[in-house]
C-alpha cells in the first residue's frame, strides 16, 4: 500500500497560494524599484534645470526666460513630491504583502510538516511490517528444521 497524504488537495492549494502571494509580493517590489529609478531621474534634471537656470542668470536673461526655469523646477519639485509618496504607499503595500506572503507560508509549511510527519510514520510501520514478515520467514524455516 502506497503512501497517501489526506490533505494533498489541501497542501497543493497551500502552495498555490503561497506562490500567488509570492509574486505579488515581487510586483509590488518592482513597483518600488520603478518609482525610486522615476525619483533618481527626477533628482537629476532637477539638478541640471537649476544648473541651466544658474548660468541663465550668470549671463544675464529676461525675467520670463527666468519665471520659465523657476516653474520647471517647482513642476519637477511636485512630481518628485507625488513619486515620493507613491513610493510610501508602495512600501506599505509591500509590508502588508509581505505579511500575506509569510502568513500563506507558515500555513503550508504547518502541512507540509505533518505530511513529513505522516510519512515518517508510514514507513515506519511499513519497516515494521518488512521486518515481522522476515520474523515470521525465519522461524518458519526454523520450524521446519526441527
Amino acid at each position: 500500500m502506497a503512501f497517501r497524504f489526506n490533505l494533498a488537495a489541501v497542501l497543493k492549494y497551500r502552495k498555490n497560494l503561497e506562490q500567488r502571494e509570492y509574486l505579488e509580493l515581487g510586483k509590488v517590489q518592482q513597483e518600488i524599484l520603478s518609482v525610486e529609478a522615476q525619483l533618481e531621474q527626477c533628482d537629476e534634471r532637477r539638478m541640471e534645470a537649476v544648473q541651466r537656470r544658474e548660468q541663465q542668470v550668470a549671463k544675464g536673461t529676461v525675467s520670463v526666460h527666468l519665471q520659465q526655469a523657476y516653474e520647471w523646477e517647482r513642476n519637477l519639485e511636485n512630481q518628485r513630491n507625488e513619486l515620493q509618496v507613491r513610493r510610501q504607499e508602495l512600501q506599505v503595500k509591500r509590508m502588508q504583502r509581505l505579511k500575506a506572503y509569510e502568513q500563506a507560508r507558515q500555513k503550508r509549511e504547518i502541512l507540509d510538516h505533518l505530511r513529513t510527519e505522516q510519512l515518517h510514520a508510514y514507513l515506519l510501520e511499513q519497516s515494521r511490517r518488512e521486518q515481522n514478515r522476515i520474523d515470521d520467514l525465519f522461524l518458519a524455516r526454523m520450524k521446519r528444521r526441527s
